[in-house]
């Protein structure tokens, strides 16, 4: 049954739409997976045939002078690093150095010695969240190359991959703060292209191209052109209706066709459930954009934002549905339930049921109404101050609510993976919230045991107490 169902995955076409099939997980958001559970997961990825992994990193490699940023996030170890490169390669799998290397950097700038490299030294009120954050992006400097440029020093000898993806996404604070006047002069996107063809030539010199996030280079499409031909442009974008066509479009007109990536994302992150129909539009529609424009290659996003409280199975149906989008093949709710049970629960030849769980779980989001993007309205609830969460009740009903609720309830399966059981668990606690129950506290210590022994099995000790205190809300 698993061939068979693995086989469909890949049609009847000998190639697939994109040479590079990659995905790229977050470990930056308090969650840094083990080796163990690494090595299994990669296994899965060989089946699947991904042939590209990127460890999203902002500071969880141990540098060894920067242990200040990273010493209570048990970080990756260059050992750990090689290690994996190897078990990557002999599976046909590269792996892809990941270090963001402008803005995504509160984890370093907060601190004393770091500061003085920031853009906005004393922090910054962020642009969605109206709120007063620590520095994140860095000065546009010699000094930050020159920090830049030692990071890459220690981290890319451990890699066999000629890559890395070097980030550069929303830098806030840029021309908010020491590069002001450069950027009144010259425009904020000249001046963000000015520096990151620094940060590609630090990555040449270390005999690698760079890869890219497109997000302010589309802003100006016009700076295509000047961008030099040995990197690669990944346009992101994470929502069913996400104009991939067009920026695909700019980036190729613009002379990288055969030479840039889209950037789906995997909708469970902000979410306790995943969004599974945003994602699948989501994959669909950049696969399609991806292919018609030229593209090389296709990286699904799995983020962590605030906290990483999603546990890892709800990423499974987005990689079968990654898989099936790359090869140009469809598949329906059924067999996408029986593939996550075939790659990721491989239990003889009989389904689980935890694949269809799992779909029945993803489904839950989109019978509410979706907050600001990129959130699921249950996680929002979980999260939110009782004045947010009363915005939120007015965009929905009880009725729907106990509906959810009522769905939620029947998902299980004689032998339901602790972690689908965490998701669902966490999302009802969330619709007894929104119906007025007050968690007991009893009840609440029961929750954040659970989670603190599901989080174990898969990831490190680092950053768990920061998702367990954000857990601890006030019911």
């Amino acid at each position: 049954m698993q061939n068979t169902l693995v086989r469909k995955l890949f049609g009847s076409s000998p190639n697939p739409r994109f040479k590079q099939r990659g995905l790229l997980l977050d470990i930056s958001r308090n969650r840094v997976p083990n080796m163990k559970w690494l090595y299994r997961f990669i296994d899965a990825l060989e089946v699947l045939r991904f042939n590209e992994l990127q460890l999203y990193s902002e500071h969880t490699f141990a540098y060894q002078e920067h242990s200040t940023v990273w010493s209570d996030a048990s970080p990756m170890t260059a050992a750990e690093i090689r290690s994996l490169d190897a078990y990557c390669g002999a599976r046909g799998i590269e792996l892809v150095a990941n270090q963001n290397s402008f803005g995504h950097l509160e984890r370093w700038l907060k601190h004393d010695r770091y500061r003085a490299l920031a853009e906005c030294p004393e922090g910054f009120t962020h642009p969605i969240s109206g709120k007063h954050k620590d520095p994140s992006t860095l000065y546009p400097s010699k000094e930050s190359l020159d920090f830049i440029h030692s990071l890459y020093c220690e981290l890319l000898p451990n890699f066999r991959s000629k890559q890395i993806h070097v980030g550069g996404d929303e830098p806030w604070e840029l021309g908010k703060g020491r590069s002001q006047e450069a950027v009144k002069i010259d425009g904020k996107q000249a001046v963000y292209l000015d520096y990151m063809q620094s940060v590609f030539d630090l990555a040449e010199q270390q005999e690698c191209s760079a890869q890219f996030w497109a997000d302010i280079i589309l802003e100006k499409s016009s700076l295509i052109q000047q961008l030099p031909k040995q990197v690669t442009p990944v346009i992101w974008g994470y929502e069913s209706d996400f104009p991939f066509d067009l920026h695909c479009h700019a980036i190729a007109d613009g002379g990288f066709r055969g030479q840039f990536y889209v950037a789906p994302g995997a909708g469970n992150w902000n979410s306790f459930s995943g969004r599974l129909s945003v994602a699948e539009a989501n994959i669909k529609n950049a696969a399609q954009s991806g292919h018609t424009h030229g593209a090389s290659g296709l990286l699904l996003t799995a983020w962590g934002d605030n906290g990483h409280h999603q546990p890892y199975a709800t990423l499974y149906p987005s990689l079968i549905l990654t898989t099936a989008a790359c090869w140009g093949t469809a598949i329906s709710t059924l067999e996408l339930a029986d593939a996550i049970d075939a790659v990721f629960y491989k239990d003889g030849e009989l389904p689980t049921g935890n694949g269809a769980a799992l779909c029945e779980l993803g489904a839950i989001d989109a019978m509410l109404p979706q907050p600001a993007l990129p959130n699921s309205f249950l996680h929002s609830a979980y999260f939110a101050n009782d004045s947010e969460l009363a915005l939120l009740l007015k965009r929905t009903t009880t009725q729907r609510l106990e509906q959810v609720y009522t769905v939620l309830k029947e998902i299980q399966v004689e032998a339901l993976d602790p972690e689908i059981q965490l998701s669902v668990e966490l999302s009802l606690a969330a619709i007894e919230r929104c119906l007025g129950k007050q968690m007991p506290t009893k009840d609440l210590h029961l929750l954040l045991d659970r989670f603190t022994s599901i989080w174990l099995q898969s990831s490190r000790t680092g950053g768990l107490n920061e998702s367990l205190q954000a857990l601890k809300r006030q019911n």
